[in-house]
């Protein structure tokens, strides 16, 4: 939304400054635009301010068109670390009488499903989520411009390798990267974003849950 008295741009809340200057309002309107020529490192950086909560990152991404594959291949990577650490473990034990080809074609197969896998869960999660809130809230934004900014916060979930308290510590990060971006580029209040951001979180945490394979036997 657009402020009529400033003219800023902003998500919901917005603390008006009165009308501004031609020459205040073009030094804004730049922080909003991208680089021409930004590259890799550039989006990294994007990236780790949408995960601080950076309002200006999330709507300055969210219509960057040149971020998207920036975005897809910053979610790869920070998916591939995830699983290679949380599954490279069980993996090497059950192949650890096999030859080293064997353990190499089975780690390659396990990791290649494990990317299919969450690339189908988070594309449905983020449509469940942006769909929830066209039809409940009446949110404004387009997929595309809430994808780019949410694949690029995606790193948060990194936070899952941490010992004992990763998992919690990226649920955490997560929900709230979720109900930025969906206040920001939705246009939906902070409170409507929090209850769908949590319990689509919620819904996906079991779904993925169930999913696991049962470790013990009665």
């Amino acid at each position: 939304m657009v402020c009529n008295v400033c003219g800023l741009e902003y998500g919901l809340s917005h603390n008006c400054p009165g009308p501004i200057s031609a020459g205040a309002q073009k030094l804004l309107e730049a922080d909003l635009k991208a680089p021409e020529y930004g590259g890799l490192g550039y989006y990294l950086e994007q990236a780790f301010q949408i995960v601080c909560w950076d309002d200006v990152a999330i709507r300055r991404n969210a219509k960057d068109t040149r971020a998207t594959p920036f975005a897809v291949m910053i979610w790869a990577f920070s998916m591939l670390v995830v699983l290679l650490v949380t599954t490279y473990p069980a993996l090497a034990r059950a192949l650890d009488k096999t030859n080293p080809v064997a353990v190499l074609i089975g780690l390659s197969f396990g990791i290649s499903a494990g990317l299919a896998i969450m690339a189908v869960i988070t594309f449905a999660q983020l449509s469940l989520c942006h769909l929830l809130a066209k039809w409940l809230f009446g949110a404004t934004g387009k997929f595309g411009e809430i994808m780019r900014p949410l694949l690029l916060g995606w790193i948060v979930n990194c936070l899952t390798i941490v010992p004992v308290a990763g998992l919690l510590l990226a649920a955490i990060g997560w929900t709230a990267v979720l109900m930025m971006v969906f206040e920001e580029v939705d246009g939906i209040e902070r409170l409507q974003a929090f209850g769908i951001s949590a319990g689509i979180n919620i819904c996906f945490f079991i779904l993925q849950f169930s999913m696991m394979p049962v470790r013990h036997h009665l």
